[in-house]
């Protein structure tokens, strides 16, 4: 219930919202009345980033996730419920617990953050059992966002607040210290986690392997400049094929809708880097209700047979290598097409019969699974034959073009596009050569053991986010 001012309308009970939050709401109210409930929320979420309390941020937050509910038909909607709790006390913190607890879960620490941040806020100095969780949620989602200055901080406040920390935060640390480079420190802290010590909890021993293997790899690069791309193998084991080459980008892209040319270009890098390590595939499969097309562009590239296209389905990840097979995402996130966690796991082992792509990985979240060679990194993609918005910024107008053409005919387009075998060859061949460096690249293990396998690791431990 809210008091009416002179004018009739509702006087605010919130914080003052800023100029830059009232236009990013006032664009997600556009994108809403236009029929795009979930680019009007996803807008939402940048404009947490400045302001999680206001009567504006909240009251459109839920007439936008009420919407949703009405266009789902869904009698309930737990979001709409926890942000409701949030509208009606702005003093709760175990409410912006509970919602940024949600959304990390979702391995959406982007969004997170905010929330938790405004707990910690509202928590003070108080110890207990709530504001340890949420400092310890709160230190993950720096780490996650590639703040590991910050998350380094948190842990050491974790640490003297509580008067210890747990072997996986320990492990974060050293994780976030070798993101820096401060491999003397990095060191330091793996050692406080011995292998006896990581033996007496579940998948620890996996994890302490993982941290210990990207600190070798950080070390191959003792002296030697390095940028977003090789950050990305660094960290990920998986290869990154374009960067963005705006200035401030950091290399990533934010709201990105790629040309057809930009994604023929990525098809061709990608089947030349599979080229030169001897791995054309025998077999195109496709993951993701986005992802045929573009595996029907890969398929004419190598001119794959209609019998050899297809659907991926639970079982086709085998140690068979002689049928060879690349499996294409259009995003990141199609893993989440699997039918079941029995599947996904599956997927999520390295085997030699199969190599994952995925052409748009979310660098503002975790990745269920990392895929072997990724396109680009982007915080919101809209591919060549996905919806996608036509912005008039004269007007300020939003219109949403819807795609008609078929897969078949998509992918024909692209395939008119692609690039000259000779330039992608060369394009490859300077890619592989600026991770050279690195002891584990592709197939080869520091154990000297050359083993026909994908070509690094799909893991299912997450892995640390892109610096």
């Amino acid at each position: 219930m809210r008091i009416l001012g002179p004018d009739g309308r509702p006087i605010e009970t919130g914080p003052p919202v800023s100029a830059e939050t009232r236009k990013m709401v006032e664009h997600a109210k556009m994108l809403a009345d236009q029929g795009n409930l979930p680019a009007a929320l996803q807008q939402m979420a940048i404009a947490f980033q400045e302001d999680v309390s206001s009567d504006l941020v909240l009251d459109t937050t839920c007439a936008l996730l009420a919407r949703m509910s009405q266009v789902a038909g869904a009698e309930q909607n737990p979001e709409l419920e926890m942000f409701e709790k949030i509208r009606q006390n702005r003093q709760d913190p175990t409410a912006y617990y509970q919602i940024g607890e949600h959304f990390f879960q979702l391995q959406q620490s982007f969004v997170a953050r905010a929330f938790l941040g405004r707990a910690k806020e509202l928590k003070g100095d108080t110890v207990d059992e709530l504001s340890q969780a949420i400092d310890v949620n709160y230190a993950q989602a720096l780490m996650d966002m590639g703040e590991y200055e910050a998350a380094i901080a948190a842990f050491h406040e974790l640490n003297d607040k509580y008067g210890g920390l747990p072997i996986w935060l320990i492990l974060e640390m050293a994780e976030s210290y070798a993101l820096l480079r401060r491999m003397d420190e990095a060191e330091a802290v793996y050692q406080i986690a011995p292998p006896e010590a990581a033996a007496q909890f579940p998948g620890m021993e996996e994890v302490r392997e993982e941290v210990g293997d990207l600190l070798a790899r950080v070390h191959d690069f003792d002296g030697e400049e390095m940028d977003l791309r090789d950050w990305y193998y660094v960290q990920t084991r998986g290869i990154l094929v374009e960067t963005n080459p705006e200035e401030g980008s950091g290399g990533r892209f934010v709201f990105f809708q790629p040309t057809e040319e930009e994604v023929a270009y990525l098809i061709g890098i990608t089947a030349a880097l599979l080229d030169t390590k001897g791995y054309a595939p025998n077999r195109i499969l496709w993951l993701g209700e986005q992802s045929e097309p573009l595996a029907r562009a890969f398929a004419q590239w190598w001119e794959v047979n209609e019998d050899d296209l297809r659907a991926y389905q639970p079982g086709d990840n085998t140690d068979n290598d002689e049928e060879l097979s690349l499996l294409v995402m259009a995003h990141s996130y199609d893993v989440f097409a699997l039918p079941d966690q029995e599947a996904f796991l599956d997927l999520a082992q390295a085997r030699a019969g199969l190599i994952t792509f995925a052409l748009d990985v979310r660098w503002t979240e975790r990745q269920p699974m990392v895929p072997d060679i990724a396109g680009f990194l982007s915080q919101v993609c809209s591919l060549p034959w996905e919806p996608r918005m036509q912005i008039d910024e004269a007007n300020q107008t939003i219109t949403q073009i819807e795609e008609t053409r078929d897969a078949l005919t998509v992918a024909a387009d692209l395939a008119r596009q692609f690039p000259s075998e000779e330039e992608c060859d060369q394009i490859a061949r300077d890619i592989l050569e600026d991770l050279n460096i690195c002891t584990d690249l592709i197939l080869d293990h520091r154990d000297g053991d050359l083993i026909r396998r994908p070509m690094v690791t799909h893991s299912p431990v997450k892995s640390p986010k892109f610096g």
